[in-house]
């Protein structure tokens, strides 16, 4: 299953879910920060040396260490169209 971690930069995802293993102080924090299941989320820029990944949501920035962003499961960013 892919993670944040593994989204390319330049790229929008969809979040499919959160890792319920994480302690419940962080998941509390990342559905603060929107990082919820079915948000969309763009991935800005990667650090150099396994850095921290930055992604948007919505009109937010945000940096992630991969030790996070390894437990936010993703899928590639559904488009919806006009009937």
């Amino acid at each position: 299953m892919l993670t944040l971690w593994d989204a390319p930069k330049g790229v929008s995802v969809t979040i499919s879910g959160l890792n319920r293993s994480l302690n419940q102080l962080v998941l509390n924090r990342l559905s603060e920060m929107g990082l919820d299941e079915g948000q969309a989320v763009l991935c800005l820029r990667r650090g150099p040396f396994n850095g921290p990944i930055v992604v948007a949501i919505a009109d937010c920035v945000y940096s992630l260490e991969q030790n996070i962003a390894s437990h936010i499961f993703i899928q590639p960013l559904r488009e919806t169209t006009a009937l």
